[in-house]
């Protein structure tokens, strides 16, 4: 499948609180901290978080490496190749627009070293509770299950030995795509809940989910506070009215990454 959209490259820091592995609201998370960074000046329209692209996400480069299989799941290994050729291509910034789940800033961090992930992705893979796992010695490659379903897999990318985190500027991203979807313009077509969810399973705003109706518009985040596994980040949203306030989002940390669990008007 294609991934590709418009961006904007989120300034938050990259503050690590928490892991792939860890179910919403888990506790054993790092103690988080509240970054405040005002913009008032943002005119409030909603603008996509990556540069425009038509490249299709699914075309594969000549240039190959070996993908290590995963016992009991080929699909795994099937899905990483497509994007492994995209980063022996070369081109960052092709790699990026078409891995729009995740944030352009940290895709970009998490991509920079080629050699090492050559080396983690030749080894076999692991079938883990959330997520496949490729270790090597330097770092280790992880892929959620929504995007081996997707036919081209964007990993997140961690030292061996510490944990496949989250930052504020996930937090600060996975709102972005809300509130995208919530206006109609979604940071890609692709990107609709059922193929890649945002909102917790149960959660109070999973049933709720018309709290914004009448939502036309929205601008950079306030506020964001990441702690223990959770998040809040506050946004300036304009309704139909041309009213505009802050809301802040509620966000926990599952399977998926972050997902909203409410929101406060």
């Amino acid at each position: 499948m294609a991934k590709s959209g418009a961006g904007v490259v989120w300034g938050a820091a990259a503050i690590v609180v928490c892991s792939v592995l860890t179910a919403c609201g888990g506790s054993d998370q790092h103690a988080g901290h509240t970054t405040v960074t005002p913009n008032p000046s943002r005119a409030l329209t909603s603008t996509a978080p990556q540069p425009s692209s038509t490249i299709d996400r699914t075309t594969t480069p000549a240039a190959t490496a070996p993908v290590g299989e995963v016992p009991g799941n080929p699909a795994a290994a099937a899905a990483l190749r497509p994007w492994v050729a995209d980063l022996l291509a070369g081109d960052l910034d092709t790699l990026v627009r078409k891995c729009w789940t995740i944030e352009p800033g940290n895709a970009r961090a998490m991509y920079a070293d080629e050699d090492a992930i050559l080396a983690a992705v030749a080894e076999p893979g692991i079938d883990g509770q959330f997520a496949v796992l490729w270790k090597g010695p330097a770092v280790t490659v992880s892929v959620k299950r929504t995007e081996i379903a997707s036919g081209y897999a964007c990993p997140r990318v961690a030292p061996t030995g510490s944990a496949m985190n989250y930052n504020e500027a996930d937090a600060a991203y996975a709102v972005h795509r809300y509130l995208s979807r919530f206006i109609g313009k979604p940071v890609n077509p692709a990107d609709t809940e059922g193929a890649y969810p945002l909102v917790c399973p149960g959660s109070v705003l999973a049933n709720n989910p018309g709290r914004l109706t009448g939502t036309t518009a929205f601008a950079a985040p306030t506020a964001t506070r990441t702690d223990l596994g959770t998040a809040e980040v506050t946004v300036p949203v304009t309704n139909s009215s041309n009213v505009t306030q802050p809301v802040t989002f509620l966000l926990a940390v599952a399977s998926e990454g972050y997902c909203l669990t409410d929101i406060r008007v």
